[in-house]
């Protein structure tokens, strides 16, 4: 079959440059639930790597809606498989005869997938080992590409333990991440810092045995949500601090509660640490490193100017967005919200450098709300350019209670969304609740805020593959046949001249390689000069 047939693709000339801030439209939804109460973990959607989705988190639902299993108790970790429209594949509920509350989860390098989040049940349904001191503990499962069970672990002292986060590292193992209340006892290997709860992470091997943990905190309560291993082979750690200098914690609290950002090594020992807040109470629920090194981390924000705030709410409460460098210090940062209250609880970078942010909303059009509510809260979707500066918002809910929990740029450059949902038929919800609260997953289609619109295209026989690239994109056609370039020239979004590349040339004059391991993540327009005219091609770096 001839190259061209196989990979014919659009390349187009650029007329003009502008900026589109629309917002994209809903693609698809699905409403999953049974006829009690089903509750979506923060950090518990991604997709997989057959284009489809892992959601996951937590029901009392018997087999009932499209609840396939009893509950083994009060609740039950309860993860669903999709495919790329969201339809279910196949679901899995795991547990015991107590409480069993998913938080975090993640497809693992083996195709199977990674549980994390609380137990307090005793052996029993799915539990093959008992709570240390019949408390709540971490509890992580181990399953296969199916959802069937592969190992689990109970991790514990001898009081109560919740566990938020997990992430499979490097080695193979997985750190994790949450608070404590225990003293040395079961796992823990440190008592607990005056009684209060303190940042506790664990890390394991590759079939969840504990090599290291440690306890980190100050003479009040510090709450651990979000932890990965960073670049260097460490950690950062982010959560909310209402601790002043005592034990590990460094600084103050500015206010009743602060964000506190903590980087450790690979062996879990602090190495720099941040409290970061202003006069009221701030919390912090999602960290990432970017792609710079530094940091990126947001939650919600009731402070006025104060301490490290530099703007003040807009409302009760706002998303706050922070930017650091690779050694915590702040380079920007931006308060977005309406005129109530906005809880940010999710964010990601995305391909174009800029972030992806969701959360729950009920603030009606005022401040950086664009649209009302639909109901008593609403999903509330921002996307932001690489110095935090609003580009798009989106507010999607029906007529009740609803929330983003997690949300990810997909593959096709659009986003999933998660949360749950207490709406029945109303504003953007098409399906009605089986019980209440159900889990909700939406699908916005591709960001148009790239920064070039207008574009004039032609069909050629001309496409970079693969696309997204890490290392090499092969640039192949026919139309490069017999033809010779001085120069391939890389542009970013902006239309500046980010790199030129010498090429080899190979499959008989219809293929160039081009090296762009180089390249930050983000859009990039590669430009070829043939005769009679020029060849561009759009792509995704990695």
């Amino acid at each position: 079959m001839k190259t061209n047939l196989l990979l014919a693709s659009f390349v187009f000339l650029l007329t003009t440059y502008s900026y589109s801030q629309s917002a994209p439209t809903i693609q698809w939804q699905n409403d999953i639930g049974g006829f009690d109460g089903d509750y979506l973990g923060i950090g518990s959607v991604q997709q997989t790597s057959d284009g489809g989705y892992i959601i996951g988190g937590w029901s009392d639902s018997d087999s009932t809606g499209d609840k396939t299993e009893d509950s083994n108790g009060d609740d039950d970790y309860w993860i669903i498989k999709t495919d790329s429209t969201g339809n279910i594949q196949w679901q899995n509920s795991i547990g015991g005869t107590g409480p069993d509350r998913l938080n975090s989860l993640q497809q693992t390098r083996d195709g199977g997938y990674i549980l994390a989040g609380t137990s307090g049940s005793n052996i029993s349904g799915d539990k093959t080992e008992n709570t240390w001191n019949n408390s709540d503990d971490y509890w992580i499962v181990k399953t296969d590409a199916a959802g069937n069970i592969l190992w689990q672990n109970t991790i514990g002292g001898n009081q109560s333990d919740y566990l938020q986060s997990i992430e499979e590292t490097n080695d193979g193992g997985y750190i994790l991440g949450g608070y404590s209340n225990s003293d040395t006892s079961g796992d823990k290997t440190e008592y607990c810092l005056n009684y209060s709860a303190d940042y506790w992470i664990v890390k394991t091997d590759s079939v969840g045995i504990v090599q290291w943990d440690n306890t980190i905190g100050g003479y009040s309560n510090d709450d651990l949500f979000s932890v990965h291993q960073t670049s260097d082979g460490g950690y950062i750690l982010g959560g909310v601090s209402g601790s002043n200098i005592s034990a590990d914690k460094s600084e103050n609290c500015v206010g009743q509660a602060d964000f506190w950002i903590v980087k450790t090594d690979a062996v879990g020992n602090i190495q720099w640490q941040n409290t970061i807040g202003g006069d009221n109470i701030e919390g912090l629920y999602s960290i990432q490193q970017t792609n710079d090194g530094g940091y990126i981390f947001g939650g919600r924000s009731d402070s006025n100017i104060s301490g490290d705030k530099s703007e003040d709410s807009n409302g009760s409460s706002d998303y706050w967005l922070v930017k650091t460098d690779a050694s915590g210090n702040i380079q920007w940062q931006n308060t977005i919200g309406g005129s109530d209250a906005d809880v940010l609880y999710s964010i990601r970078q995305t391909t174009d450098g800029g972030y992806i942010l969701g959360g729950g909303s009920i603030s009606n059009i005022s401040g950086d709300k664009t649209e009302n509510t639909n109901g008593s809260s609403d999903n509330w979707a921002v996307k932001t350019d690489s110095l935090g500066n609003v580009q798009w918002d989106k507010t999607i809910g029906g007529s009740s209670g609803d929330g983003i929990t997690c949300i990810q740029e997909t593959s096709d450059g659009g986003y999933i969304l998660a949360g749950s949902t207490s709406s029945n038929i109303s504003g953007d919800k098409t399906e009605n609740c089986y019980g209440g609260p159900d889990y909700w997953i939406i699908k916005l289609g591709p960001d148009n805020t790239t920064g070039i619109v207008d574009l004039e295209w032609e069909v050629e026989d001309l496409i970079g593959y693969p696309n997204p690239v890490s290392e090499t994109l092969s640039v192949i056609g026919y139309t490069l046949s017999g033809t010779t370039a001085n120069e391939i020239s890389i542009y970013n979004v902006l239309g500046e001249k980010v790199l030129n590349r010498s090429v080899l040339f190979s499959n008989g004059g219809q293929q160039y390689e081009v090296d762009v391991s180089l390249l930050q993540s983000g859009i990039y327009f590669l430009e070829i000069s043939l005769q009679p005219g020029i060849g561009r091609i759009r792509f995704v770096k990695k």
